[in-house]
């Protein structure tokens, strides 16, 4: 007792514990549902990742004379330490799809607009820091995969027009991915991104406490209060949509530890510059920029890949239709869909192009663009 009235003359204890209550006691909308437990799935990942991020740094040696043997270090001789980095490796793959699929349940049940465009904008940000974390850690291993893989993707910067060489140079530090290109990504991954990963991700929750969840009412329309939800037949968060995210969010937990104990770790030969290996794409969820670029010309891929970042940044501010049910916004329902098809197809030609796979017992090779052609057995033998 004396310490707890020592803390409450020294601490806001009344007000942390009257709004903790307000927050678990808050009734969620009916339309809420098992994909609004995404956001929290994600939150969870970011933190598995700053912490087995902070932990491979323990070992983690930056340079191009010492990246790859520190990485093969931590593989081989460290206890545990070929599993703290399948965790890390295989996070980003898990972070990347939670937040992308958390965007589109936004997106889909309206929620970024009215009076919530900066939410919506905050959010569009960390999932463009969660996408410069997974190319700037591409690079840490310095391995052969790794360095040709970020030649491909940073070689994409120079078709700017007049800025592209600057860029370029600035991006690598140099003409060419070398000892200050890793470096670079290396400050950029451990320093300037954390920083702005928990700036954004602390205003996104900030935003969203503020706002609350969105409704499927119009945007011209007043928000229900919580009398009203109550009276429609909401549920406080705690304990109804709590079990939820907790269920959903250690459910994915669990797989990312089952992916990362059985899947062997994969560490290639060390990067060398004068020998290009076959078929370097980059990771899955940079396939459909990585293909579309192959269809237009350099500057024009780069600036409609731009655009369209763009147009997803101020989308709350060009989207005046009050609507937010999917079912009364066709247009955009049918344009997300279009949209993520279309993403998907070009993946999958990039996944596919300049190989060559057996297909109902035929030999077909996908050229650089993804156009396939049968192969004739002179062609297959050579």
């Amino acid at each position: 007792m004396a310490l707890k009235s020592w803390l409450a003359e020294r601490l806001p204890l009344d007000f942390l514990r009257r709004f903790t209550h307000e927050q678990l006691s808050e009734p969620q909308p009916r339309h809420v549902n098992w994909l609004h437990t995404l956001g929290f799935t994600a939150l969870l990942l970011f933190a598995v990742q700053l912490g087995t991020g902070m932990l491979l740094l323990f070992y983690y040696k930056p340079g191009a004379a010492t990246a790859y043997s520190s990485v093969q270090f931590i593989t081989e001789k460290v206890t545990l330490g070929w599993f703290i980095r399948q965790l890390h490796v295989w996070g980003a793959t898990f972070i990347v799809s939670a937040v992308f699929l958390h965007i589109l349940r936004v997106f889909f049940s309206g929620a970024y607009k009215k009076p919530r465009e900066l939410t919506w904008m905050v959010g569009v940000g960390l999932f463009l820091v969660t996408m410069l974390f997974s190319l700037t850690g591409y690079l840490l291993p310095w391995d052969q995969v790794a360095y040709w893989g970020t030649v491909v993707a940073t070689d994409s910067t120079k078709e700017v027009p007049l800025l592209g060489n600057f860029i370029l140079r600035l991006v690598r530090g140099g003409e060419t991915v070398s000892d200050l290109t890793l470096t670079r990504f290396f400050a950029l991954h451990v320093s300037l991104l954390p920083l702005a990963l928990l700036a954004l991700l602390g205003l996104h929750l900030i935003l969203i406490r503020y706002h609350r969840i969105a409704p499927l009412t119009r945007t011209d329309q007043p928000q229900p209060d919580d009398e009203q939800l109550r009276a429609a037949g909401a549920r406080p968060y705690y304990p109804d949509h709590f079990k939820k995210e907790a269920l959903v969010a250690y459910s994915v937990l669990a797989l990312l530890v089952i992916v990362a104990f059985t899947v062997k770790p994969h560490l290639g030969q060390a990067a060398n510059p004068l020998v290009t290996p076959e078929g370097i794409k980059p990771e899955w969820y940079f396939l459909p920029v990585y293909q579309s670029l192959k269809y237009v010309p350099g500057w024009l891929g780069v600036l409609g890949n731009g655009a369209f970042v763009f147009f997803l940044l101020v989308l709350p501010l060009l989207d005046r239709n009050p609507e937010r049910h999917p079912k009364r916004r066709k247009f955009a329902t049918w344009a997300g869909i279009a949209i993520i098809a279309g993403a998907i197809f070009l993946g999958v030609l990039g996944h596919l192009s300049d190989t060559t796979r057996e297909i109902f017992g035929k030999k077909i090779y996908f050229d650089i663009k993804g156009v396939p052609k049968v192969l004739g057995e002179s062609d297959a033998s050579e």
